[in-house]
């Protein structure tokens, strides 16, 4: 296959390994089906888009006839939006076959290009084709989810859904996505840029018709009816990292239903972070909770939903008072600076007290700031369990109509 001879580019090297590593990402999701769509000038006989939150990666195969001697060949269609540094051109004939001397880009209308290019051919190959391969701008695609509870709280369905807005002002048939949770990495990266590679994919396995300046919503995973698992959290971060100047605060206690991303439970699909709306079925009837925001979470993962406080107040079987039976107490009883103000140490005694006649267990969970560069639990009266780098937990039993105190000693460095 022939690469783009485009004299009027520059830094071709530099481009040309860029979207070499583009092209190889593109093509771990997509494998590409024969279709037919008959344009003025071509047959396109594959499209797939890889969709990032600000534009995507097109590659389509389209019918390109040759014959012997120079000719000029346009390409129809290309969106107004394309990043000119990033197009490339792949001929199916032998470089000693065919080669593309020269491209010209040419406005048609205020939202498509033509690409006219100058084809020098030593054969006549009807059945030759050409692959067309660029990044382009105005489009995009979001996540979204929705979580309804049932039975007290005790189970849940979850539907999550992809929208994608097409302002492109071109349409795509019979096409291929995949979706990148991220932006498109800069044409000239950076040091600096390279986490944006360690970004996430999801593939759709069907096909899609997109239409020009519209939206449109995919369903990704929807569950039938999960059993839950309920729990109460505790978080002492946040705030309670700050010198606290001998004053004694009471941390919220919140109630949180959990259940896993499985195939058993009807999901079993990679779940990209996005926000979600909740709602309350009591006896047919639906109310709406408000919203939340569900991290990404692989197969196999587990997933944490907080109940809004108004209506635990209402569901939860402890007491009829809600969760006015749990009281906490937090208190710092040392803060200081270690040798500059990026290194601080603290000392913390939090007081659980259960009012109620059952036993509970709390989470009690610290998340670190994202400037923490290094931490350190000194001392603790029991031991802590962590959830990534920068989060850290202790499930606390409580006794029936009793207390227990966790102390804590947390040493940090932040950049």
């Amino acid at each position: 296959m022939q690469p783009l001879n485009n004299k009027q580019t520059n830094n071709k090297q530099t481009i040309a390994i860029y979207f070499i590593c583009l092209l190889v990402y593109a093509c771990t999701f997509h494998s590409f089906t024969v279709h037919a769509e008959t344009t003025p000038m071509q047959t396109i006989h594959s499209t797939a888009l890889t969709i990032y939150k600000d534009g995507a990666l097109l590659r389509q195969g389209r019918s390109l006839p040759l014959s012997k001697g120079k000719t000029t060949m346009p390409i129809t269609g290309i969106a107004n939006t394309i990043i000119q540094e990033s197009l490339m051109l792949l001929l199916s004939a032998l470089p000693k076959e065919a080669v593309i001397d020269e491209t010209t880009l040419t406005k048609l209308n205020d939202e498509a290009y033509a690409l006219n290019m100058l084809v020098n051919s030593t054969v006549d190959e009807p059945k030759s084709f050409v692959t067309l391969i660029y990044l382009f701008k105005n489009i995009s695609w979001k996540p979204f989810y929705t979580i309804q509870f049932v039975s007290g709280y005790q189970q849940l369905i979850v539907n999550s859904f992809f929208e994608i807005n097409n302002i492109s002002g071109i349409s795509f048939k019979e096409t291929q996505v995949q979706f990148v949770d991220g932006n498109i990495p800069p044409i000239r990266p950076t040091e600096t840029d390279k986490d944006n590679l360690k970004i996430k994919g999801y593939t759709y396995k069907g096909i899609l018709d997109l239409p020009k300046n519209g939206t449109k919503r995919l369903t990704w995973a929807t569950s039938d009816s999960i059993k839950t698992k309920q729990d109460y959290r505790v978080f002492v971060g946040g705030e309670f990292l700050n010198n606290m100047d001998g004053k004694v605060a009471k941390p919220i206690v919140e109630t949180w239903v959990s259940f896993n991303n499985t195939a058993s439970n009807t999901l079993g699909q990679d779940l990209p972070q996005g926000p979600a709306i909740l709602y309350l079925d009591q006896n047919g009837q639906l109310e709406s909770l408000g919203s939340t925001i569900l991290p990404h979470t692989a197969v196999g993962q587990e997933i944490s939903v907080r109940v809004p406080s108004t209506h635990v107040e209402k569901n939860d079987k402890n007491s009829d008072k809600g969760l006015k039976f749990i009281e906490t107490e937090l208190e710092q009883n040392q803060f200081r600076r270690l040798n500059d103000t990026q290194n601080t140490e603290s000392h913390y005694r939090l007081e659980l007290k259960n009012k109620s006649a059952s036993p509970i267990t709390i989470r009690v969970t610290l998340d670190l700031p994202e400037n923490v560069t290094n931490w350190e639990i000194i001392r603790e009266t029991q031991p802590h369990e962590t959830s990534g780098e920068k989060q850290v937990f202790w499930h606390v039993k409580v006794p029936a109509n009793g207390q227990t105190q966790l102390k804590y000693q947390l040493r940090f460095i932040t950049k």
